[in-house]
């Protein structure tokens, strides 16, 4: 049906609070919903289809807190690009990002998911977005969301899954997106 890491939230499969894996290094485009998403080797994911469980060493933590307001013509993928400019294309190695603030709760989901699918061009091991109601939103008519009854209680199981205000990350980054204009990016 397409791009695991497209139509897996576009189909309610990758909900907030799950762990997604899958053999692309961008399935943690799925964290943008919530979700705690990284991609693997065919290896590990034959061992997670045969057992349900995934071995997996916990990452350091980073929340990169995106203040201000983006101007006109400044994207998701600008503000990646910044963090990138600004810290090198490994400043995320080894982490699990929290992508934070206000530039992050005024996007679409579309911008959510572009911030976490370009973790791993950060170096990050995994991005994800704490949900929202512009989550709940988008999930709300997907396949196999919850429906009725059951949708009532995933959103409010979902509503206890963002970070503790005063949460401790192993590395706090922030970022100034008022200052950011559109970027271009060439191969090698």
């Amino acid at each position: 049906q397409g791009i695991v890491h497209v139509t897996a939230p576009e189909l309610g499969v990758a909900l907030p609070g799950t762990t997604f894996i899958c053999g692309d290094s961008h399935t943690c485009t799925v964290g943008a919903v919530g979700a705690f998403a990284w991609g693997v080797g065919s290896s590990d994911s034959e061992h997670a289809l045969v057992t349900q469980v995934v071995i997996a060493s916990k990452p350091k933590t980073m929340r990169v807190n995106l203040e201000g307001q983006l101007a006109e013509g400044v994207s998701a993928k600008d503000v990646v690009l910044a963090l990138i400019g600004r810290y090198g294309a490994d400043g995320a190695a080894g982490y699990a990002i929290e992508f934070a603030g206000p530039v992050v709760r005024s996007m679409p989901m579309s911008g959510r998911f572009t911030l976490c699918n370009m973790a791993v061009e950060f170096g990050g091991r995994t991005g994800l977005v704490a949900p929202d109601e512009t989550t709940f939103a988008y999930l709300k008519s997907g396949e196999f969301s919850p429906k009725g009854e059951a949708w009532d209680e995933a959103v409010a199981y979902w509503r206890t899954l963002p970070s503790d205000p005063d949460a401790v990350f192993d590395i706090e980054l922030t970022l100034d997106c008022s200052l950011l204009e559109p970027q271009v990016t060439w191969g090698v």
